[in-house]
């Protein structure tokens, strides 16, 4: 049975996070449970920067508790540091995913010394309750690492970064059930997709436009919300240079509590987790 479009998303209106500009898709007026464990989605669009040490532009070292941060690079290089001491430099098709749990503290910032582009988005992934307080850690996901699916006729690539796509698993190691690929389609390419009707599922079009199910086109920077019901998906790109990211979860039936950098599940412990970054636990 085919899953069926539950609405079509549009991005917030672009606004600035340091020198990164950005459009926010979740939760983006959405209920926070919708889409969990996903709760925030950011797409930095291609955007060219000139000459710079890397350092120069960053979003600032800020903490986070309670989630996983996870972020895709489509054209370019970002670095990450955190306070913990992980740290590492991602490309095109990579993925770098950092487990925030009790407290850490990091920056992101684009590695263009010569200049270039950046095309990257950033995920929210959010943690039960029973390991929101678990130990910090990193996860660099390079192109050695991540899995990749060759679609039929020359159609494009898979990437399986989190979850498994036609028997084939990622390397991200996760604390609940989900499917993270990003598809870079020639074109006419298509890829069946066949997810769990239960997990919250949908489609981002990063480029390109898709026909969804063979029965209507989406064009780019356009989240595609399914129902929760169905299994199947098709996707066919109508145009050459077609890249899309498939978000796929069970969800986490918890209370969030959110404020800033923090998802917690009471508003106690959103509390408890500034008192602890003032008082220098993060660090």
């Amino acid at each position: 049975m085919k899953k069926q479009i539950e609405r079509v998303i549009d991005g917030s209106q672009p606004f600035s996070v340091g020198d990164f500009t950005v459009r926010n898709y979740l939760p983006n007026n959405l209920d926070p449970h919708r889409m969990s464990p996903f709760f925030f989605m950011d797409h930095g669009p291609a955007a060219i920067f000139p000459p710079i040490s890397g350092k120069g532009r960053t979003d600032g070292l800020h903490p986070h508790r309670g989630i996983e941060t996870v972020t895709i690079v489509l054209e370019g290089n970002v670095t990450h540091f955190d306070t913990k001491g992980n740290g590492g430099t991602i490309k095109e098709n990579e993925a770098q995913w950092m487990t925030a749990g009790s407290g850490i503290q990091h920056m992101e910032f684009p590695e263009l010394p010569n200049g270039g582009t950046l095309d990257f988005i950033q995920l929210w992934v959010n943690l039960p309750k029973s390991h929101k307080l678990t130990d910090p850690n990193y996860q660099s996901l390079t192109a050695d690492k991540i899995k990749k699916v060759d679609l039929p006729d020359d159609g494009g690539t898979v990437y399986v970064i989190a979850g498994e796509y036609k028997e084939i698993n990622g390397p991200a190691k996760t604390f609940t059930p989900m499917n993270l690929w990003t598809v870079r389609f020639n074109k006419n390419g298509k890829a069946n997709m066949s997810l769990y009707s239960e997990h919250n599922t949908a489609v981002y079009i990063v480029k390109g436009e898709v026909t969804i199910n063979d029965e209507i086109n989406v064009p780019s920077q356009k989240l595609v919300l399914f129902k929760n019901e169905g299994e199947k998906i098709s996707l066919t790109s109508t145009c050459e240079n077609t890249t899309v990211l498939m978000l796929s979860g069970e969800p986490i039936n918890e209370p969030i509590a959110h404020r800033g950098p923090f998802v917690m599940n009471t508003d106690e412990e959103i509390m408890q987790a500034f008192k602890d970054y003032r008082n220098g636990l993060f660090d």
